[in-house]
């Protein structure tokens, strides 16, 4: 195969790797979905982690953040069940131009899968972010689930 061809065909051997996978959602709400998330938080917890799952029980309704460089935000502060018995304050993070709005009531059950992330200060350990149809190489596709109705339905789509 001469040179050029041969790097056009690896042009497209990414593009089959890219792939993101529609992970399910969990039957139950149970620690050992959080497990993760307990492993990140009990490493230091720093940066963004792609393809990060929790759940958990709204300890309020849902509340928008207003504004930003994102646009507008709903946040789901959920208390979260860890492996090891505690409980930690965790928030989703919903992106209302890319994810729609999507609130909670209090003492909804929530289930979120994307980009956890680990803020320096405030009452949160962690947050989960990007739970969206995957935009970006390395993610699977995100969604979060209020009270069993999943959004998106489907990532059907490809970006």
């Amino acid at each position: 195969m001469r040179p050029r061809l041969l790097a056009v065909a690896f042009l497209f051997v990414p593009l089959a790797a890219m792939a993101q996978r529609d992970v399910p959602v969990p039957a139950q709400c149970t620690p050992s979905v959080n497990q993760k998330l307990f492993d990140l938080l009990g490493a230091g917890g720093r940066g963004n982690v792609d393809n990060v799952m929790v759940c958990g029980v709204t300890r309020s309704h849902s509340y928008t953040q207003h504004g930003g460089p994102h646009g507008d935000h709903e946040i789901l502060p959920l208390l979260v069940k860890m492996p090891n018995g505690s409980s930690q304050q965790v928030e989703v993070v919903i992106n209302d131009e890319l994810d729609g709005v999507v609130t909670a009531p209090a003492d909804a059950s929530v289930f979120a899968f994307g980009q956890a992330f680990f803020p320096s200060h405030g009452r949160y350990v962690a947050g989960i972010h990007d739970v969206h149809c995957s935009t970006h190489r390395g993610a699977d596709n995100g969604w979060v689930v209020v009270n069993g109705v999943k959004h998106p339905p489907s990532c059907s789509r490809s970006y």
